[in-house]
């Protein structure tokens, strides 16, 4: 009995021992810091969890990451209390148009602190250009979140976007790539009407200046084929509806008559490839469902902050259905097609292929930031845990674009993007909704200051709707 008195009491004197021995942080005086005290810190999703730690941010780096009690802060640190609750990486909306600076708060407050941008726009990098928007982001100038990007669009004659986009030649090709990369870009888009000369042109010359390659799969080509060149992402399951056999006009029709014995086997191609997939599930059905009934769809709690040339945009879209369309049998159609998409992404995650989460917002009722939701929740119907999500949010979108550990975790040294959350997203992915504040590029916007710009957001879009007397 005395022996364990002994050893307890022994081991007690190490702990106290230990604690008057930890390191204590100091924080230097120089630039100004912001502390968040009190908060349980999500390393990483799936990862180690930190209870009562505080982390210290200068300019947009996380420099420091201790228990509460071993942070010595300078006179001049803004300090936050956490209330205890996590504080967590941002999560990335893999394949967004961020063209407009407005919508920037839109995708912060549902914690979205990185978006990739897989079609730049303006040419060049100066005023009025994604990269531009992408700085004055960075700087604080605009409110968002912070943007990787390819350059605009390249595509060959009758392109859906029209001829701003259209290259010609397999020359004119490489010379849009040398362009994007003089620019500044990280990527090229290349897109649905461009020959398999031009598509190859195209990856070649963008190997050739260190760019990654964001692809559709053109009508020329098969999905094998774009595979076999080992593009860096495939964007919305492109070209899998040929893959899988299916026949009739459209990609719904198609998609509505893919071959189940098919699904597994492509999975396991498009996994040894290596190839990334971006589903954007959301941006095939959300079009069809809205318009069946479009001023219901007008009507969702979302729209309030969408301007009215969002809006005339999405409309312009029914102008290219037929006359006469019956436009519910057009959504059920979509709907069996989206039930083959849900197969497709279960079959992907079994096969272990490399996947990224995004909702190629604006596309027709595909609102910014708000999509996200619905895009994660296909990603549990296809049978992925909320864990495997936010990773695929998190560290699967940092190491596809080569800055893992830049982003999608809290360390010391990482970038500032993190999200303070009054629950656990692993338990609930409901919570990303609402955070109680937001920290991208090392700006931080607690609860209040999100509802005040969301306030301003709505506002803007109220006033563009007043139509002028005639």
């Amino acid at each position: 009995m005395k022996m364990l008195i002994r050893r307890a009491v022994l081991a007690a004197l190490f702990l106290v021992s230990a604690c008057v021995s930890a390191p204590q942080r100091v924080i230097d005086a120089g630039d100004p810091v912001t502390a968040f005290r009190n908060v349980t810190v999500v390393t990483e999703y799936g990862g180690e969890r930190l209870a009562r730690h505080t982390v210290v941010v200068r300019g947009d780096r996380i420099i420091a990451i201790a228990p509460d009690d071993r942070v010595s802060l300078p006179e001049n640190a803004t300090v936050i209390d956490g209330a205890g609750r996590l504080l967590a990486p941002g999560v990335a909306d893999m394949h967004v148009h961020y063209q407009e600076p407005s919508v920037g708060v839109l995708m912060l407050a549902n914690s979205i602190t990185t978006i990739r941008n897989p079609s730049g726009f303006g040419g060049g990098n100066g005023p009025g250009t994604t990269l531009d928007l992408a700085a004055r982001t960075v700087s604080g100038e605009v409110v968002g979140p912070y943007v990787y990007s390819s350059g605009q669009l390249i595509d060959g004659p009758g392109s859906f976007w029209g001829p701003g986009v259209v290259v010609e030649t397999v020359e004119g090709v490489r010379e849009r790539v040398r362009q994007d990369a003089e620019a500044g870009y990280l990527a090229i888009k290349l897109y649905a009407q461009l020959t398999p000369e031009q598509f190859r042109a195209g990856v070649e010359e963008a190997r050739a200046h260190n760019l990654q390659i964001y692809a559709h799969v053109p009508a020329s080509m098969t999905l094998d084929e774009v595979l076999d060149l080992h593009v860096d992402s495939i964007e919305h399951l492109d070209g899998y509806e040929r893959a899988l056999g299916g026949e009739g006009q459209g990609v719904q029709a198609r998609w509505q008559g893919a071959q189940a014995d098919l699904v597994a086997p492509l999975a396991q191609r498009v996994s040894a490839s290596g190839v990334w997939q971006v589903p954007t599930l959301i941006v095939h059905l959300a079009p069809s469902r809205a318009f069946v009934d479009i001023n219901a769809a007008d009507a969702a709690p979302e729209l309030r902050y969408a301007q009215q040339g969002l809006l005339d945009f999405w409309h312009s879209y029914t102008t290219r259905i037929p006359p006469g369309t019956d436009l519910a049998a057009r959504y059920r159609v979509t709907q069996q097609a989206h039930t083959r998409r849900i197969e497709m992404l279960r079959a992907l995650r079994q096969a272990r292929a490399a996947l990224l989460i995004g909702t190629d917002a604006p596309n027709p009722y595909v609102m910014y930031g708000f999509a996200i939701h619905e895009e994660l929740g296909f990603f549990s119907e296809a049978g992925f845990s909320n864990t495997e999500i936010l990773r695929i949010a998190t560290l699967d979108a940092a190491r596809f674009l080569d800055k893992a550990g830049e982003f999608g975790v809290i360390r010391e040294g990482a970038r500032a993007d993190f999200v303070l959350l009054a629950g656990d997203p692993e338990r609930d992915l409901g919570v990303l909704r609402t955070p109680q504040g937001v920290m991208a590029a090392g700006h931080w916007y607690d609860r209040a200051r999100l509802d005040a710009l969301l306030s301003e957001t709505e506002q803007s879009a109220a006033q563009s709707r007043v139509r002028p007397a005639q």
